[in-house]
């Protein structure tokens, strides 16, 4: 029985361009970033919570107290 050859682990990194790209979604999205780790070329972005731009306009008919 023949075994061949698995292809070469690739790596890759993520890109300043991406992260920005990525920064401004979120921006735009109203979250918050709590946290941003960079490790070994791997950007990774902890999120703090939703900031909203107005109230909803359906509210499912809560009353306000």
């Amino acid at each position: 029985m023949a075994q061949t050859a698995a292809p070469p682990a690739r790596q890759t990194r993520a890109s300043e361009a991406a992260l920005r790209k990525a920064l401004r979604a979120a921006r735009a999205e109203g979250l918050a970033v709590e946290r941003l780790c960079i490790t070994g070329g791997q950007y990774e972005i902890h999120f703090a919570g939703v900031e909203r731009k107005a109230p909803p306009a359906k509210d499912e008919g809560l009353e306000q107290w």
